[in-house]
């Protein structure tokens, strides 16, 4: 009896003792019924030892014992302030590893980019209260930037409490719930929005518009040829998400109708040719050749289906758009051909960054181009261009040479079609002589073999495409320092779990399985003196 209360007094006495830890440092206090259950059972431990080893406990308080007993308290406070150290040095430093092969839980290179530019603090108040089924992912993301620059810091404030501040800041139930401060300008997001694009997304595209210096470059697309629109609900002929991420990124994107106005304005940092489906008439494209002699820049996607009238001022430049469409027999849709990242040219600035130290994971850099042309680099060279081609698919696919509407079935015919890999993306650039340094008042010019490449059904499902369009504006605009990884579209698989299960999970990993080792050791040592 009097080894089995030495038990039960050891893991009554951490019972006890660890009864306020879950409570601290897990949730907010709260006396419920699983730490009063904790609490009576320690304590009946506890009474159970000092009834069965009453003899032994006024021996270990009196003379010589409790000589070593006061060290014995001495180290163990030096332990419990040891770890609070600890826990506040964590508090006050943190720092977090990403194991996943993907980096889930890493912030983009862009964020970081973002954050390592900030001059002066960044603050974030979130009204949410710890109630809400949100607050724990809006967390995890504030936490990934506090992590990552000093200069960031978050403060919840609970709505229903805080009501002066709500009025304050203007805060509804159903609007932007996080309000950024930066040099005086603020911005608001809201991340718990199906619509939206994603946590990361909206918060670095917050902190792009609060650091954002000098005036937005403008983008003209093309109108007037049944071109995808900048706007619209269908995701396969609009382009919201890349207008929105322009606007984000310092570009201002706006139409253009080359039928109204006689050339290209001047102020257009680069003119966008996304799918016409009815032909350019030799007007306008003269006036594109004319921007383009004056050191313009042109983005033109042209795929199965679309217009081919800007085809020859591409090949001018030395870049062959093909009449074929590209087949990719392993693909879910045969039309959806698929780049290789093996193939992209390495040391060009719009690939450097993706392939500058570390581990590259390759299937993360693949794009798909729906309904594609071939896009190659025409034979011979030009005086003064320089051509490369960007993309290209793996060796399964072929540019498929016959009329899809004519057919009822497709295979490579080795005596007509185009074999794999096929290039699918062209870039060229055209020295300025009489710029200075290193030209880049010169030409530019970008070909894609798809108009469905930057369209939101692939922008959104296919990451890459985003960082591949994106990058490419920024080459062609001669602004290198905007390329960079993007934050991908995703959405976190999250474990829904109620208030309660927490607890309990809480609970049981923090007292109850370290408290069921305490007692499993303490009898084993029993045990062991016993014999």
């Amino acid at each position: 009896m009097t080894r089995l209360g030495r038990i039960l007094g050891v893991v009554g006495g951490a019972a006890v003792v660890t009864v306020p830890f879950p409570t601290m440092f897990l949730w907010d206090w709260e006396f419920n019924t699983l730490v009063a259950l904790q609490l009576c059972l320690g304590l009946i431990g506890v009474g159970v030892w000092l009834f069965t080893n009453l003899a032994g406990v006024r021996q270990r308080f009196l003379g010589r014992s409790a000589f070593y007993w006061s060290f014995t308290a001495v180290y163990a406070v030096a332990a419990l302030a040891l770890a609070f150290l600890l826990n506040y040095l964590a508090w006050a430093h943190p720092a977090q590893v990403d194991f996943t092969s993907e980096g889930v839980y890493s912030l983009s290179d862009q964020s970081q980019n973002v954050l390592a530019s900030l001059d002066d603090d960044v603050k974030a108040i979130a009204f949410y209260s710890t109630k809400e089924p949100a607050y724990d992912v809006v967390k995890n993301f504030l936490d990934r930037y506090r992590y990552g620059s000093n200069r960031f810091s978050y403060e919840f404030v609970d709505p229903v409490v805080r009501e002066d501040l709500v009025e304050k800041y203007r805060v509804s139930a159903d609007g932007p719930r996080i309000v950024l401060s930066y040099k005086g300008k603020e911005e608001r997001v809201k991340i718990d929005d199906e619509s939206s694009s994603g946590p990361e997304e909206t918060i670095t595209a917050a902190l792009l518009k609060l650091t954002a210096t000098g005036s937005s470059h403008k983008i003209c697309f093309l109108t007037g040829h049944g071109e995808r629109s900048l706007q619209g609900q269908d995701a396969q002929s609009a382009m919201t998400l890349w207008a929105e991420d322009m606007r984000t990124e310092g570009f201002q994107p706006e139409t253009l109708s080359l039928l109204e106005s006689p050339e290209v304005p001047a102020e257009c940092k680069a003119l966008v040719v996304v799918g016409p489906r009815q032909p350019i008439i030799e007007s306008e494209i003269a006036s594109i050749q004319k921007y383009l002699d004056g050191g313009g820049r042109v983005m033109i996607f042209s795929g199965y289906q679309d217009a081919s009238s800007l085809n020859p001022l591409a090949l001018s430049y030395g870049i062959l758009v093909g009449s074929d469409v590209v087949m990719n027999p392993r693909a879910r849709s045969p039309l959806e051909a698929v780049t290789d990242p093996m193939r992209y040219p390495q040391d060009h600035a719009i690939f450097s960054r993706f392939f500058r130290g570390g581990v590259v994971v390759l299937n993360q850099l693949q794009a798909v181009f729906p309904m594609a042309h071939s896009v190659k680099r025409a034979g011979g060279n030009l005086p003064g261009i320089e051509t490369v081609e960007l993309v290209a698919t793996g060796p399964q696919s072929w540019g498929e040479s016959d009329n899809l509407e004519k057919v009822e079935a497709v295979a490579f015919d080795a005596g007509k079609d185009l074999p794999g890999p096929v290039p699918m993306a062209a870039v060229a650039e055209k020295k300025n002589p009489a710029a200075a340094g290193d030209g880049t008042l010169g030409t530019r010019i970008a070909v894609f073999g798809s108009s469905l490449v930057p369209v939101d059904a692939a922008y959104r499902i296919f990451p890459f495409n985003r960082n591949l369009v994106m990058n490419t504006l920024a080459w062609l605009a001669a602004e290198e320092k905007k390329i960079t990884i993007r934050p991908r579209f995703r959405a976190a698989s999250l474990l829904r779990l109620d208030e309660g299960q927490m607890k309990f999970i809480s609970s049981f990993s923090t007292v109850l399985l370290p408290l069921l080792i305490l007692a499993v050791g303490r009898t084993v040592r029993e045990m062991r003196s016993g014999n």
